[in-house]
């Protein structure tokens, strides 16, 4: 659907409920930059696995191109703020990228170029706010960059407390005291569940920072839409109160990539989130602080001026009224990848957002640790949020299916593989340390002391969530395995001794398919609401039973005042526990080159079956062949009605409509979200949400047939008529994210540019330079560019300007200048992302492999007020790595410098001049006769060559002449 017009219309009507008496208060802006590299090769120093050439790439390169992150950059961009009260930043930097670079320090790498290099950060921390807490807060982080959300407490806190320590030796007092570690948390890959929350809480840690849309999606009423590359929310999750019924609003951001809503000032107030044990009932809480998922992913591109923050950030400024809570817009983002790894963001690019807000009162900076000093969260403000991490993991689903990718044709699947390995490496680790427990921290993290230890030290390399991300490249996919295999030979060691043991089987957080139950995920039928739950089980006495229970919820609520669905035993709110077995399931066979595990778990599953419309809680035990029983946590799940895809809500009459005439669309709201609204609005369009109109039209009550009624005249052009509604106060009924979509008879479709990656024919050469090619065209409004796309080792940008202005940095932070810009195209080398920036009209873009092409389109009536007579365009192409230079550029560079000019650009027409048309006024007449006259008398106008010959003639009147009687 048309969502820009959805979302202004929405910010428009919420601005009307803001109480006038309410003072609009500072946004605060803080940062999270996140470094990180992996263990390669468990269990190998990074020097060695380079020497040895584990991999394709040389694999030094990679963290010598990352020198400035890793080293003095951050403690410049702190430096340049010192003069602000509360500036800072959090840096989340992982155990084993330190333990990387004091290996290149030791081995004297690249002519010793990492020499001391912890001594500007060291720096940095030991600089403080006017508060007392450092500047640059070192965030609380698993050593191994681990996924913490799919892992048990035992593991996590060992993660923790291993960062802890490593900590200690490189920024803190190396006295084991642990006295200046943070009080805050970045989880690896944004990735949280109120799961972690005892293991957070008994390692002292009192916040973490959480995706803001993961506060948003757990809120009822969210507009939820498939453009945000997720699926929609479970109801279950849906528990907050809908914030625009609130004060808030639901606000659709512009310029920047934003495809989805997002609340303010809800989903950008820190608030506090709890979990129930579900054996006491006892509760546990920390303060997530919300990271702003679009705004950080566009800081990522290059930093201030690549994002343009007061642009963006007075889109919602109007509702920041609460004094005591203001907004905190948290950009978080990798600090060591490209546009946010590059030396522009970290220094002139910083330096000129220092000065922005040191001279704009809207805004203020701050670390985490200021404002929640300044701004403490209210003890009653507990919310939920729904498990997922970033935009840049698959866009963060609730399931992290970027490391639990489903099987393939074959059944096989690396990632839960690598999960069913890790599970039974756990469980014998977890075994060897109840019988030998861990007696030195350091012996763990070195890989030396025991036999316990050193299990530990080779199960904590082994869940680095690197090894799950890059499916099917180099050796990633064995990694897991790898660690595991090496783990369980220093735990079977101990193991040899003990002949009893009291440890529990380790059950993997049981997993769900479909995932929406009854309702709706990608495609245009909602999903089966039978469901399957499964889970890997694994224990060192053997697996003896293991069981589903589940129960359905009285009421279908499950608020967060009580703790009923959260324990095992329940209350008068919920019904009694039903226990179904789970089968054991063979796992599918090994491909060739995947490492063969020591120990693998079992996976086990059932059905949960017949049920519709209601909230059901669940939950698997194990028990061992000694007795030791185990619990999953509680995990809850709406199961909605398979049998109804929008069910009979929307009728047409005629039941087929005709291009070229009228329907009249009939929408019945009973037992739907508008059942009680008054009036309904609808918003309509054709052909995949084309031609909607600027107003969304009053429906007519119906009280006969007790529907809402309105008359949609049909274009001739309609081969789809697109239908929602709403109330005129931002809620809307558009059938579960899917819309409403009805065939149209008869209607003959206007050309358009398709989007798939390759060129379209219609599409003209503008200029090409050694292979590099620059192409437009215009389809009414929409204006078609397209290069070659970025798969050839850079990154490819094509730049779009009614006029080029002044020079400025390079888009994503790139080396050179380029003259201003008013939208790009740009294309990533090194993942498959293609996107626009900057851009105000509607716009679409694809991108090929290799030897494709990267194409997109713009509306330009919608991005200057009008279709101009004529663009000027660029490519550009740049090196993929952070700061990369201009590689080639279309058309050739006039100067053959690294800057791509105004005069750069090659001018591409979009109106074609009338032929005779000597004054340009787009028509042909008289008027062209006095201006001619002109010409001939004094020259000057290129216009006036009527003929074409290269010179104003007589010879161009007769052209003239002929061009006026039709000749």
């Amino acid at each position: 659907m048309n969502r820009s017009i959805v979302h202004v219309g929405i910010v428009l009507l919420s601005i009307s409920t803001i109480p006038a008496a309410h003072a609009q208060e500072q946004i605060h802006v803080g940062f999270l930059w996140h470094m990180h590299q992996p263990i390669y090769y468990p269990y190998e120093s990074v020097v060695q696995t380079a020497q040895l050439q584990r991999y394709s790439f040389p694999l030094l390169d990679v963290f010598n191109s990352r020198f400035g992150p890793y080293n003095p950059w951050p403690r410049d961009a702190i430096q340049a703020g010192l003069g602000l009260s509360h500036l800072g930043a959090q840096v989340s930097f992982s155990g084993s990228l330190i333990e990387n670079l004091n290996n290149l320090e030791a081995a004297g790498i690249n002519g010793g170029m990492w020499n001391s290099w912890s001594g500007a950060y060291k720096q940095a921390v030991g600089w403080q706010t006017a508060l007392g807490n450092p500047r640059l807060d070192m965030t609380a982080f698993g050593y191994h960059h681990p996924l913490m959300p799919l892992l048990d407490d035992e593991d996590i806190r060992m993660q923790i407390q291993l960062h802890k320590l490593i900590f200690d030796r490189t920024w803190g007092n190396n006295n084991g005291s642990f006295e200046e570690y943070t009080r805050g948390m970045f989880p690896a890959e944004t990735a949280f569940s109120t799961r972690m929350i005892p293991a957070l809480v008994a390692e002292g840690i009192d916040w973490v920072l959480v995706d803001n849309i993961h506060f948003d999606r757990a809120c009822e009423g969210y507009p939820h839409t498939n453009a945000s590359n997720l699926y929609a929310p479970n109801k279950a999750d849906q528990i907050n109160p809908n914030p625009a019924d609130n004060g808030g609003a639901w606000v659709q951001l512009n310029n920047l990539w934003a495809p989805s809503q997002v609340s303010a000032p809800f989903g950008y107030q820190p608030h506090k989130v709890q979990h129930v044990d579900p054996e006491t009932g006892a509760i546990s809480q920390v303060v997530a602080v919300p990271a702003a998922r679009y705004e950080g992913n566009e800081d990522g591109r290059g930093g201030y001026g690549a994002f343009l923050y007061d642009t963006v950030m007075d889109q919602y400024l109007q509702y920041n009224t609460d004094a005591a809570h203001p907004m905190f817009v948290v950009l978080h983002h990798d600090g060591d990848n490209f546009g946010g790894g590059s030396e522009g963001y970290y220094n002139g690019n910083f330096q000129n957002m220092v000065n922005w807000v040191s001279n704009d009162a809207d805004y203020d900076v701050s670390t985490v640790q200021d404002y929640l000093q300044r701004f403490p969260v209210d003890t009653n403000d507990v919310i939920h949020v729904e498990d997922g991490s970033w935009a840049g993991a698959d866009n963060g689903d609730p399931e992290f299916k970027k490391w639990l990718g489903d099987p393939g044709p074959d059944g096989w699947s690396p990632d839960r593989n690598s999960w069913a390995v890790l599970t039974a490496a756990k469980n014998r680790v977890f075994t060897a340390d109840a019988a030998a427990p861990v007696g030195n921290l350091a012996n763990v993290m070195d890989g030396v002391g025991s036999s316990t230890e050193r299990a530990w030290h080779y199960l904590m390399a082994a869940e680095a969530s690197d090894h799950w991300y890059w499916d099917g490249t180099e050796i990633w996919d064995s990694n897991v395995t790898r660690g595991s295999n090496q783990a369980v030979i220093h735990a079977d060691a101990v193991l040899a001794g003990v002949s009893t043991e009291a440890v529990a089987p380790t059950v993997f957080l049981p997993q769900r398919e479909p995932y929406n139950p009854g309702g709706f995920e990608w495609g245009q039928t909602p999903e089966p609401s039978d469901f399957e739950v499964w889970t890997f089980v694994y224990d060192v006495s053997g697996v003896s039973d293991v069981t589903l229970y589940w129960r359905v919820d009285v009421d279908g609520e499950n608020p967060l005042a009580s703790i009923q669905n959260e324990t095992f035993a329940g209350g008068s709110e919920v019904g009694a526990w039903t226990a179904t077995a789970m089968a054991a399931q063979s796992q599918p066979p090994r491909p060739a080159g995947i490492l063969a595990p020591s120990y693998i778990a079992t996976r086990y599953s059932a059905m949960i079956t017949g049920q519709q419309d209601v909230l059901i809680d669940y939950y698997v035990e194990a028990m061992d062949g000694q007795g030791n029983v185990k619990r999953s946590p509680i995990q809850h799940v709406y199961v909605g009605q398979a049998q109804v895809a929008g069910g009979d809500a929307v009728t047409l009459v005629p039941e087929l409509p005709i291009a070229g005439q009228s329907v009249t669309v009939q929408y019945d709201p009973s037992g739907r979200v508008l059942s009680n609204a008054t009036p309904v609005y609808i918003h309509y369009g054709f052909n995949g949400w084309t031609g909607v109109p600027a107003t969304d039209p009053v429906m007519t009550w119906n009280a006969v047939e007790e529907v809402w009624e309105y008359d949609v005249s049909l274009p001739t052009t309609a081969t789809q008529l697109n239908v929602v509604f709403n109330d005129g106060a931002g809620t809307w009924d558009n059938n579960n994210g899917q819309d409403w979509n009805f065939a149209v008879d008869g209607g003959t479709p206007a050309p358009m540019w398709v989007m798939d990656g390759t060129l379209d024919a219609t599409a003209e050469l503008v200029a090409s330079n050694a292979g590099l090619s620059l192409y437009a065209g215009l389809i009414g409004d929409e204006l078609y560019v397209a290069t070659n796309d970025a798969g050839e080792g850079n990154d490819h940008f094509i730049l779009i300007a009614q006029t080029p202005g002044a020079m400025q940095i390079a888009p994503w932070a790139k080396g050179g200048q380029v003259a201003a810009w008013d939208a790009f195209l740009a294309d990533e080398n090194s993942n498959d992302y293609a996107g626009w920036f900057d851009a105000v009209g509607a716009t679409t873009v694809a991108t090929g492999a290799n030897g494709g092409v990267l194409e997109g389109t713009i509306n330009v009536a919608q991005q200057y007020g009008s279709v101009p007579s004529a663009i000027y365009i660029a490519v550009a192409a740049y090196g993929d790595a952070d700061g990369g230079a201009l590689m080639m550029q279309v058309p050739v560079s006039v100067n053959a410098d690294s800057n791509v000019d105004a005069n750069e650009y090659a001018l591409f027409n979009l109106v074609v001049d009338a032929f005779g048309d000597c004054d340009e006024s787009g028509a042909t007449d008289l008027n062209d006769v006095d201006c001619l006259v002109t010409a001939l008398l004094s020259g000057g106008n290129p216009a006036a060559d009527i003929d074409g010959d290269g010179s104003v003639d007589g010879r161009d009147v007769g052209a003239l002449v002929a061009a006026l009687i039709g000749g």
